[in-house]
């Protein structure tokens, strides 16, 4: 299971970055320049919702941004990581961050609705959404071995979740 999650995160990635030529799209280091416009929804940018502070405190002070990229015009993506994980998180209408799979599992005690995949967690707070995805480990788990890592990974997004949602 970790082993798909992977390849949809990395897959993810090629998405965002073949898309990002698409709309609007800023970069900036970590200790540099102010967030990018909001979208023209009115939805925070990615950035502003994953902030320095908040990688900080997840991934510890060497933390660094990674990614700031606008996909397409009503979405944003954020990515920080060190040495500890990556988070990353993509921020936009509810309808276009969460399109359901059978495989999601209802989330209690996150925005007005919650569903974790094998894509991290989607989280509405009435019409935004915002999907969290973190690694914690790499390389390949087959087993009970895939199984107890995707439960680090899942109790990981929880932990982060709280903080993120609370900036929609």
């Amino acid at each position: 299971m970790t082993l798909t999650r992977n390849m949809l995160l990395v897959a993810s990635g090629v998405l965002a970055i073949s898309l990002s030529g698409c709309g609007r799209s800023a970069s900036t280091s970590a200790g540099g320049a102010s967030p990018s416009a909001t979208p023209a929804t009115g939805i925070p940018n990615a950035c502003d919702v994953l902030t320095e502070v908040i990688a900080k405190k997840y991934l510890g002070a060497g933390a660094q941004l990674r990614r700031k990229a606008q996909p397409n015009p009503r979405m944003t993506q954020c990515q920080w990581g060190s040495d500890r994980g990556v988070i990353t998180v993509m921020v936009g209408p509810w309808d276009m961050i969460h399109t359901g799979s059978m495989a999601d599992k209802p989330q209690t005690g996150l925005g007005d609705e919650a569903y974790s995949g094998a894509g991290g967690i989607d989280v509405r707070k009435g019409d935004r959404g915002i999907n969290i995805d973190m690694i914690v480990e790499a390389g390949e788990f087959w087993g009970k071995a895939a199984d107890d890592e995707e439960a680090k990974t899942l109790a990981a997004e929880n932990k982060v979740a709280p903080d993120l949602v609370a900036r929609l």
